[in-house]
C-alpha cells in the first residue's frame, strides 16, 4: 500500500510542477500597448498623474509599496485616495 501512495504523491507533485508554469498563461483583458484617450500610443504617465503620485499621503504610499515595477508604484500612487484604504 505504501508504494502505491508513494507512487500517487510522485504522480501528483510531477502534475503541479507542470502545471505550475502554465498558472500565467490565457488571456489577459490589460492590453500591452497602453493609449491615450485620443487613441495615440503612450509609454509615460500624463503630468497629473505624476503629480498625484508626488503628493500621494504616506498611507498611499505605504499601500502601493509592494508594487512590482516603477509604473505600477507610480498608477497605485496616482490613483489611490486615502478614503479608498482598507
Amino acid at each position: 500500500m505504501m508504494i502505491r501512495t508513494a507512487a500517487a504523491f510522485a504522480a501528483a507533485a510531477t502534475l503541479a510542477v507542470s502545471a505550475a508554469p502554465l498558472a500565467g498563461c490565457g488571456t489577459s483583458s490589460v492590453d500591452p500597448t497602453p493609449e491615450k484617450l485620443d487613441g495615440t500610443p503612450s509609454g509615460e504617465f500624463e503630468q497629473p498623474d505624476l503629480d498625484a503620485a508626488n503628493g500621494a499621503s504616506d498611507a498611499v504610499k505605504e499601500y502601493c509599496a509592494g508594487a512590482v515595477s516603477e509604473a505600477q508604484r507610480v498608477g497605485c500612487e496616482s490613483h489611490v485616495t486615502d478614503d479608498q484604504l482598507p
